[in-house]
């Protein structure tokens, strides 16, 4: 049986192939997301431990937790807009001489 490539069967790869790159860079945020989330949760504790002036709690930790969250996604923002400006400035950049 010979296979037949017709704009459909390229229309349904390409959006194959979009999905599984964007689950895979929303994964990857996900991820990243909940580490920097955990260790932001756990400062208060730590801190604590190695001798540092804060009263560990719940409320406190759960404030850390957000600012560290916060902090990530204005990182992950930032790094956005500085990547679309570096694409979208590539055709005026200048030509090197060699």
């Amino acid at each position: 049986m010979p296979i037949q490539i017709s704009i459909e069967t390229a229309i349904v790869f390409l959006a194959f192939v979009i999905g599984v790159f964007t689950f895979y860079k929303i994964f990857k945020l996900l991820v990243r997301g909940s580490i920097i989330v955990f260790a932001s949760f756990m400062f208060p504790w730590v801190a604590q431990y190695v001798g540092l002036p804060v009263v560990a709690n719940l409320d406190l930790a759960i404030n850390f937790a957000l600012a560290g969250l916060g902090l990530f996604l204005i990182y992950e923002f930032y790094h956005f807009v500085l990547h679309l400006f570096k694409i979208l400035m590539w055709p005026f950049k200048s030509k090197k001489k060699k």
